[in-house]
């Protein structure tokens, strides 16, 4: 659920701002002159490193070094996944530097670096990657901030000239972006349309909010994507005057994770930076402002009748203290930590009542640049009232600074956060290095020392002993005891009038007296015995696949696969009944609320909220998923935990609570669901899923009305066959031992009741009649936000037992993928992420389809549902190109062998029901060499068969704006 609350919005949004892709060229040739080589001035100092004026130490791993231009460099060996490596640039500028004809630049940059430079013509450098395995999305990407802007590869092996292309790119992206006037021009379009993509209600109302809370900062005036003017007339000296006074080497951080020598790669860093000159003018950090605290309550309201909910804030604002990274400062800032934590756990209490005003509600702190250091309380209403839900944002606030918390409360909340950085420490050894760079560069945009797990885990606990009831609600005091706070309210519609009686609430709830918080006994876990123990009936060991499959004496069916590529980590999950299937087809959307009763209606012996606490500290879980032809379970865990966690599935099958309070709770979200559907794609999308399935009830979104009339019986008689006697497939992956697992299973697993053997027939209900080719079908939705997509879907015989067509689908549909981003993107520059896909089903018969799909203007939807038919009708007739297949293919096979070292791969794709069907083990054997056997020609037949106009269904969605 998407909501208005400001603080967490916008702080969202602050972090990792936008994320743009760069994908762009032509088949303009580039000059070899840069527009940096008048810099004269070679030698800067270089920025300290946090761990320089700290008592904390930093990460033995990692090398830090400055080259004598002032650019910085983090170095940080690791083998997993082993034969990779991630490099990062950071650049310590974002769109706060732009000046007023500027606003948009610094993000329109991260477009253009790709956009030809000083090594590669605009239309040279992404294929020149794809044909090494490096591919959008999954090698590259890029974001840029409001301080900041992140250039991220990953690359997909260390070959020589797959290493040397990234440290090229990498440079040019410092120092040698050309900024040819006719590529910005050609850029404009993609930015404004990605503009028109990323806009929303809840982003105007984020913007509307900055200015009411920072009004005499410049943030409200430097949101990353810019303002249309500058982006469709900003000429090219303006780019030229952020590029050279703010890509600067001081500004630099380059950053090297994985499976590499330390020295060598200082070297390379050396060699292929150490000549980025700085400019004779670098451009300065700018004057943010000052920030206006309120004196008293100071109301505000926000209206828009597209807002899905209504929400209160109490916000506390004040200057940001700019403090070292100390071990001080640290155990200074937990104690809040703790209080808020605790906090969000009461509101979540709450919300389950039986006459709640709140459908949920947060507590948090936001330092931001720097420069603002925000506290958020935020409430969303029940049934918009918020002149109830304004009492219990009030008096929950005042009960915590008057009472502060409880012993248990701040136990609990301890014993999660410490459990936290042990299981951070247990999984170090195994971190991925695409995290680890990410987790890097995020330490230099927050000033903070990078140290280890151990010493975050050692920090940790010493400050969390010294925790106690006294210092939470001192804490909580200090931060929250201040001169005056933003209370706002944002809601559909309300009179202006509302804010002064907003104000007028709160401080007629204060007048009402609270009490004390109550101290919760402490419970057991009431799930440990269930009955005698089982034993295995047969075992078969996959000896080249590392896979044992057991089958138990109550006839359970068990995967079991140990690997050490994640350490302390182990993932399961179970299938069984029929899922979506057998969902009674007078009854459509029993699915949505079978998954909120179960997974949120707790079991028999506790509820959700009594269970957090039993299970504080410890690493267990299991949720609901109702997939089209089984119902799943799935959690994780830690070997320290493995038997907690089968106690829980094994509670979990035989005694599910379907509490009221989990129906009250999905009742009363619904309001918040229908001004989904009313006001965004989400509407439209229903009804088109429900079209492609030939309107099956099954695949509909009925009225809410319809929903709200369901009761847990309902969802009892659906769920309680499978989960009692359906055939069960257990699948566990992970940091285990079969020494260890096997004696807990049997006792656990092994001991519930006998299942039914022989899974059932489901062919009847594997039919849905797809829509006949050609057709079309136009759907609107009511908002004010100019937005639209248009869609073919171009139909296959579906994935169901066709995994070698599929492959060659998923190909194809890479090969779509890139005509289209050369089409639409860079040569009509009408939507900046247009792409293509395989979707389908592998329960359905017959159902799939290669979808393709661009994001534009309303008023470009014809245009941009022919260019895509006539993309599709041209590959149908003339095929492919042999460097296209290659430049599929590469990514797609790096992308695989990196998966080979993921849990959920070998889990979700291989295991899972490996038993049930056995062939699933050949086709991941045959896997990489049947992708690496693809031919054009098997190619070029698919696109002919399939990419026909006349088998293809039309689909648009637009925004029109109700009067």
């Amino acid at each position: 659920m998407r909501k208005t609350i400001p603080l967490i919005v916008l702080l969202s949004v602050a972090a990792v701002a936008f994320f743009y892709w760069g994908k762009n060229q032509n088949k303009d040739q580039a000059s070899k002159q840069t527009i940096k080589e008048d810099a004269t001035v070679a030698i800067a100092p270089s920025k300290p490193w946090p761990h320089s004026s700290s008592d904390i130490a930093a990460d033995s791993k990692t090398t830090f070094g400055a080259l004598p231009n002032g650019m910085r460099y983090m170095i940080y060996p690791n083998t997993e996944p082993p034969q990779r490596v991630s490099l990062r640039m950071h650049i310590a500028a974002g769109s706060l530097m732009e000046a007023d004809d500027q606003r948009g630049v610094a993000h329109f940059l991260e477009h253009m670096v790709f956009n030809g430079s000083k090594n590669f013509t605009p239309d040279e450098l992404v294929p020149r990657m794809q044909r090494l395995g490096i591919g959008f999305g999954a090698h590259v990407n890029a974001y840029t901030s409001f301080d900041e802007t992140v250039y991220m590869l990953d690359l997909p092996d260390l070959s020589e000239e797959t290493v040397k292309l990234a440290y090229t790119v990498m440079r040019d992206f410092a120092d040698g972006a050309l900024l040819k006037p006719e590529e910005i021009d050609k850029e404009r379009g993609v930015i404004l349309s990605e503009k028109i993509s990323r806009d929303s209600v809840n982003y105007r109302m984020m913007q509307k909010q900055f200015t009411q809370l920072l009004p005499q900062s410049l943030l409200p005036h430097r949101f990353p994507i810019g303002t249309e003017e500058v982006i469709s007339t900003a000429p090219r000296d303006r780019f030229v005057d952020f590029y050279s006074r703010y890509y600067t080497p001081q500004r630099m951080t380059f950053i090297v994770v994985g499976d590499i020598d330390p020295k060598a790669t200082e070297e390379v860093i050396k060699q292929t930076f150490g000549d980025v000159k700085n400019p004779a003018s670098p451009g300065g950090n700018p004057d943010l402002g000052k920030i206006e605290a309120p004196q008293g309550i100071q109301a505000a309201l926000f209206t828009d009748k597209e807002l899905s909910s209504t929400d209160i804030s109490l916000l506390a604002i004040k200057p940001y203290t700019v403090l070292p990274d100390t071990s001080e400062v640290r155990a200074s800032r937990m104690p809040l930590s703790v209080a808020h934590s605790i906090l969000n756990r009461r509101f979540q209490r709450i919300t389950k009542q039986e006459n709640t005003s709140i459908l949920s509600g947060s507590a948090s702190r936001s330092p931001m640049f720097q420069f603002v250091d925000m506290g958020s309380i935020d409430i969303t209403a029940k049934d918009d009232n918020w002149k109830d839900a304004v009492k219990v944002l009030e008096q929950e606030f005042r009960r915590a600074l008057e009472f502060g918390f409880t012993a248990d409360e701040i136990n609990e909340a301890k014993a999660n956060i410490l459990n936290a950085y042990e299981q951070q420490l247990k999984a170090a050894a195994t971190r991925k290095s695409d995290a680890l760079a990410t987790a890097l560069a995020q330490s230099i945009n927050d000033g903070s020392v990078f140290s280890s797990p151990r010493t975050d885990l050692d920090l940790a606990k010493k400050a969390l002993d010294a925790i106690d009831a006294a210092t939470c609600q001192k804490a909580f005091q200090e931060f929250w005891q201040v001169d005056g706070y933003h209370l706002i309210l944002s809601t559909k519609e309300a009179p202006e009038s509302s804010k002064d009686e907003l104000a007028a609430l709160y401080a007629e709830s204060a007048k009402t007296a609270v009490t004390a918080p109550e101290q919760r006994a402490s419970q057991t876990f009431g799930y440990t015995e269930f009955g005698p123990k089982g034993s295995i009936a047969k075992r078969n060991d996959i000896a080249d696949l590392s896979i044992s499959q057991i089958e138990l004496s109550n006839g359970i069916k068990v995967n079991l696969k140990r690997t050490d590529f994640t350490k302390n980590a182990i993932s399961m999950i179970a299938r069984f009944g029929n899922g979506q299937l057998t969902m009674p087809k007078d009854k459509p959307g029993l699915n949505l609320l079978a998954n909120a009763v179960y997974n949120a209606g707790g079991l028999g012996k506790h509820s959700t909220d009594e269970l957090q606490q039993i299970l504080a500290g410890k690493n267990v879980e299991f949720t609901l998923g109702i997939g089209e032809d089984a119902f799943t379970l799935s959690g994780n865990t830690t070997p320290d935990d493995m038997e907690l966690q089968l106690q829980l599935f094994c509670a979990s099958l035989l005694d599910p609570g379907y509490r009221d309070e989990a129906m009250r709770q999905f009742k009363a979200a619904l309001p918040m669901i229908d001004q989904q559907l009313k006001h965004s794609q989400a509407g439209p999308q229903t009804k088109i899923e429900a079209w492609l399935h030939g309107n099956d009830e099954r695949y509909m979104m009925p009225p809410t009305s319809a929903l709200a009339a369901y009761i847990a019986d309902d969802v009892k008689q659906w769920l309680t066959p499978a989960l009692t006697t359906a055939p069960i497939e257990l699948s566990i992956v992970g940091d285990f031992t079969e020494e260890a697992l096997l004696p807990v299973l049997l006792k656990t697993v092994g001991a519930l009741p006998q299942r039914n053997a022989a899974p059932t027939d489901l062919s009847p209900l594997r039919q849905v009649k797809t829509p006949d080719a050609p057709a079309r079908r136009d759907e609107t939705y009511d908002s004010k936000v100019p937005q639209a997509v248009a869609m073919i879907n171009w139909k296959t015989k579906g994935l169901r037992d066709n995994t070698k067509e599929s492959r060659r689908l998923n190909v194809l549909s890479e090969i779509l993928s890139d005509r289209l981003r050369e089409e639409i993107r860079e040569k009509l520059g009408a939507s900046y992420s247009p792409n293509a896909g395989v979707d389908g089903s592998d329960a359905l018969e017959k159902y799939g389809f290669i979808s393709a799909m661009s994001i534009g203007k309303p008023e470009d939807l014809e245009k941009l549902l022919d260019v895509i038919l006539n993309i599709g009708d041209e590959l149908a007739a003339k095929g492919a190109t042999a460097d296209e297949l290659d430049r599929a293919l590469k990514p797609t096979l790096a992308a695989m062998d990196k998966t080979l070292r993921d849990n959920s791969y070998w889990l979700s794709t291989v295991m899972m029901r490996s038993q049930e069907k056995p062939e699933i083990l050949d086709l991941a054997r045959n896997r990489k060499a049947d992708y690496e056997s693809i031919s054009l020609d098997e190619i070029n037949a698919l696109a002919k068969q399939y990419l026909q106009k006349d088998n293809a269904l039309k689909i648009t969605i637009q925004s029109k704006a109700e009067k």
